[in-house]
C-alpha cells in the first residue's frame, strides 16, 4: 500500500545529536543519502517515525534559505529504489524548496 504513516508523531527527532544520519545534512550535505537496508542498520532507532515496516529509506535535501529540511522517504520493500526513482525524488526535492 502506499502512503502509510505512523498514527502518532512522538517519535520525530527533536534536535541535534537524536538524529545523528538527519544531522549531517545540517552541515554542508548537499547530496541524497540512501540507506538500502534499514533493518541492518543502527539508524533503524532513529528512524522510530517511519511504519514499523519501512525496509529502506531514501533522505533527500530540500534546497532552502532560512532552515534545514530533509524530505525523508521510506519503502516496505529493501533495496527498491532504481536510480530513476533517486532521480524523480531529487526533482521533488527541488520543487518542494522553491515553496519554503
Amino acid at each position: 500500500r502506499a502512503g502509510l504513516v505512523p498514527s502518532s508523531s512522538s517519535g520525530l527527532p527533536l534536535g541535534a545529536g537524536d538524529a545523528p544520519i538527519i544531522d549531517r545534512f545540517r552541515g554542508d550535505l548537499k547530496k541524497e543519502t540512501y540507506l538500502p537496508t534499514l533493518q541492518a542498520l543502527p539508524g533503524k532507532k532513529e528512524f522510530t517515525y517511519l511504519p514499523p515496516n519501512t525496509q529502506e529509506a531514501l533522505l533527500l535535501p530540500v534546497p532552502s534559505s532560512s532552515s534545514t529540511i530533509v524530505l525523508v522517504l521510506g519503502s516496505s520493500q529493501a533495496k527498491s529504489f532504481t536510480p530513476r526513482d533517486v532521480a524523480w525524488c531529487q526533482a521533488l526535492a527541488a520543487r518542494v524548496g522553491t515553496f519554503v
